[in-house]
């Protein structure tokens, strides 16, 4: 670990000089197997500290450095050679040692002593923080623990605008205020950072030569004071000076540093009324035109440590309050003409955060990836609260979609996640929107058989008669009114094999096997689909499904496993007397067993015939993100039209899905996400979606956003009828929002770039105002 070369003045005061101490360290260098006693060796290191303490900066800096370097040497070759318990002696005496020194009121420690703390070399930042404890416990036992704790801080404040040659020291400092904030200090941190603050600000003019962990320091008080108009008059008169020193330098992380400082100087603002005190905006006229100049991310990670005046007011009894986080403001998506069903689903998809982050941080060179990811960054950390997402829904609009009419969203979901998962190993910066989808769309309008004795419709002609989520239509049709597991356009492409294809004789089968052969158990097992272990899709919303069919004439049983990215579940045709629907009740409609009798007989490969048989369907890998649809559409065979249905629903926030271990082993899902369709009819309606962020429940209806919560759910009126219902399991961790910082460079432009077009359409908006 190195020191930076720096200027020392000669120090003609009567002490052990550095000179003297570089000359016994070489002394102990060239006798590697001699080493005084332990108390010995204690002794001389707490004189080294005190010889560096007084040690005056200026005079020969190439000497200075050469000798500190030998120290950081000394103490690294000591501490690596002696016994664990002399070791924490020596660490315990130089500790105290050190800190005796600075909690002086009266010191005036240079702070070439701070090489000392290379006896934290690869220490754990719990380990510092115990030893921080432990110094600040025998400070507080004195006289005079305040003032001491005070010198401390207000010491290190000042090392970190002269000195920069130790890289522990940021380290240190950030470890010393962590302990001031556990122990409740807020009235010495906030007093000593305003005597300070104005000089450490002006420091951070230095980034280039700054150690990390120094600014991280600086950063974390400058946040910190940020409901303090004291600290902000200090800072006001330095604030151009500093954003063009940072704006001059280059480096990714002067360009860091840059947009932190520029976040939390709008957090400052943002705490004053400047918009109702004219006076107040008067005199901060010049910060905010500065600002003005640069965009505020609102995404700084510094911002969500809670500032030191919430927690010192008085009546809380110094309690740490809830950090207060940056301004959230929720963007909504602007409707471009009945594109309600996508903005919906883009929302239940951002609050999805596993998926966003996903697309966000790691997707940015994948086609039609990017694209969504693009338009989730700027979702995050637009300073609008409206986008346009034209460009984006150009793009992965299905091409069986028209402009201008209303669709299904659960079929826009479904299209969305096999567009992805057809582009996902796919890097292509330059990529072509222009050309056709490369997923096989004509696949994705066949429908696969069905289980009924009835004729097959393909999804293309559905796909022709369907407006709103009219693809329900036929589901609830079927004999029982039960589940259909056929895969909608562009859904989650579940295959059932189950069911039979209506033929009375199997091809190859003579007129003999229609004679009812001896009853004795058998099983059929149908080659399994599995997940697709490289699909990010697949692994985040993927599950499987076990279906199985037993003919009630032969018991030949046929298990199929089958793939699904959402279940589709069906309303029972005659509820239960006295029981409300809930999504719980049709979960387990949907997995209980089902007689297949009349036309939707099963066609059994032993009989070769259509077969009376029970079929039962329960989930072998639950996902780890549960989508559901609601059926809330029934096809009227009479009248050959489409009906929605308005059943009195409770909306479970949380449910279990049966698996095939046991009755008695389910996995546990939380709601977080709900896309709504409003309307009477399937032929008009409107699609708004509510969603949890980080506890807080939103409304997002296009471009309005307003706050909501999640009894919102079961308080709707009959004809707005959660459609999609999006869960996450309890086991599943839960990942936080994306910062700016962490987003890669070129996703942090494209928001960068949208950040600087909304303010010059704001300045032109307000020139153009009489």
């Amino acid at each position: 670990m190195a020191v930076k070369k720096h200027e020392l003045a000669p120090d003609s005061r009567n002490q052990l000089d550095l000179a003297t101490l570089a000359q016994y360290i070489q002394m102990l260098d060239n006798q590697p197997f001699y080493l005084p006693d332990t108390p010995d060796i204690t002794k001389h290191c707490q004189d080294i500290v005190k010889c560096l303490a007084r040690t005056s900066i200026g005079g020969n800096g190439v000497e200075l450095w050469e000798q500190l370097h030998l120290v950081e040497a000394f103490f690294i070759s000591l501490l690596q050679s002696m016994p664990v318990a002399a070791r924490r002696e020596i660490v315990s005496a130089v500790l105290e040692k050190f800190h005796s020194l600075i909690s002086d009121p009266q010191s005036d420690a240079c702070p070439a002593m701070s090489v000392v703390l290379i006896v934290f070399d690869g220490a754990e930042s719990e380990d510092m923080m115990k030893a921080a404890r432990w110094l600040m416990e025998r400070d507080e036992n004195g006289p005079a623990a305040g003032a001491g704790l005070r010198a401390c801080l207000s010491c290190f404040y000042r090392w970190t605008y002269q000195w920069d040659g130790t890289p522990a020291l940021g380290d240190w400092i950030m470890t010393f205020i962590k302990v001031l904030e556990e122990k409740e200090h807020f009235d010495i941190l906030i007093e000593v950072s305003i005597d300070n603050i104005e000089r450490m600000v002006l420091a951070l003019r230095k980034s280039v030569d700054m150690k990390r962990s120094v600014a991280a320091v600086i950063l974390h008080v400058l946040a910190c004071m940020r409901d303090s108009t004291d600290a902000l008059d200090r800072i006001a008169p330095h604030v151009d000076t500093i954003l063009v020193a940072l704006a001059s330098q280059c480096g990714q992380w002067s360009r860091q540093l840059l947009q932190n400082v520029v976040d939390i100087l709008a957090a400052y603002i943002d705490a004053l009324p400047v918009r109702t005190n004219p006076r107040i905006a008067d005199k901060y006229a010049s910060v905010m035109l500065c600002l003005e100049k640069h965009m505020a991310s609102r995404g700084c990670p510094y911002l969500a440590y809670p500032s030191w005046s919430s927690q010192a007011q008085p009546g809380t009894s110094g309690a740490p309050s809830v950090p207060s986080a940056p301004p959230t403001r929720k963007v909504g998506l602007l409707n471009l003409g009945n594109t309600c069903y996508m903005n919906s689903v883009m929302q239940a998809l951002l609050a999805t955060r596993q998926f966003s982050s996903h697309v966000v941080l790691r997707m940015h060179a994948v086609p039609y990836w990017q694209l969504v990811g693009g338009l989730f960054a700027k979702m995050i950390h637009s300073i609008s609260t409206k986008l346009n997402p034209e460009d984006i829904f150009h793009a992965v609009k299905p091409p069986f979609f028209t402009l201008d009419h209303q669709h299904d969203s659960s079929e826009f979901l479904g299209y969305l996640f096999e567009l992805l998962h057809t582009y996902e190993h796919v890097s292509d910066v330059n990529f072509d929107y222009s050309r056709p989808h490369a997923i096989h769309c004509g696949q994705l309008r066949s429908l696969p058989a069905r289980p009924a004795a009835k004729p097959t419709t393909s999804k293309a002609e559905a796909t022709r008669t369907r407006s709103s989520p009219s693809h329900d239509h036929d589901n609830n049709n079927e004999p029982g009114g039960r589940r259909s597991m056929s895969p909608r356009p562009g859904g989650s492409g579940v295959v059932t094999r189950a069911g039979g294809s209506g033929k009375r004789i199997s091809p190859g089968r003579s007129p003999e096997c229609l004679m009812p052969p001896k009853k004795r158990p058998r099983m059929h097992m149908v080659e399994p689909t599995f997940l697709r272990q490289n699909s990010f899709v697949d692994s985040l919303f993927g599950g499987v499904l076990l279906t199985r069919v037993e003919c009630s004439q032969c018991q030949m049983s046929s298990l199929s496993r089958d793939v699904f990215r959402d279940l589709q579940l069906a309303f029972p045709e005659k509820p239960e007397p006295g029981k409300q629907h809930c999504v719980q009740s049709l979960l387990e409609f949907y997995c209980s067993k089902e007689r297949m009798t009349g036309d939707n007989r099963y066609d059994c490969r032993d009989c070769g015939q259509l077969m009376e048989a029970e079929r039962s369907v329960l989930i072998e890998t639950p996902p780890k993100h549960l989508i559901l649809v609601l059926k809330n559409f029934r096809f009227e065979a009479k009248r050959q039209s489409q009906t929605k249905l308005m059943h009195p629903m409770h909306y479970n926030s949380t449910i279990t899905l049966p698996t095939v271990r046991s009755q008695t082993d389910h996995a546990t899902y939380q709601l977080y996400a709900a896309v709504i369709h409003a309307g009477t009819t399937l032929d008009s309606g409107h699609y708004f979606t509510l969603a949890k962020d980080n506890d807080q429940w939103h409304m997002y209806n296009d471009d309005v956003v307003t706050p909501s919560d999640e009894g919102e759910l079961n308080a709707l009126t009959n004809c707005c009828t959660p459609y999609i219902l999006f869960y996450r399991r309890t086991d599943v961790e839960d990942v936080p929002t994306p910062r700016m910082q962490e987003m890669p460079e070129k996703v942090q432009e494209i928001v960068m770039s949208h950040n600087k077009h909304f303010i010059e359409s704001m300045r032109q908006l307000r020139g153009q105002r009489p």
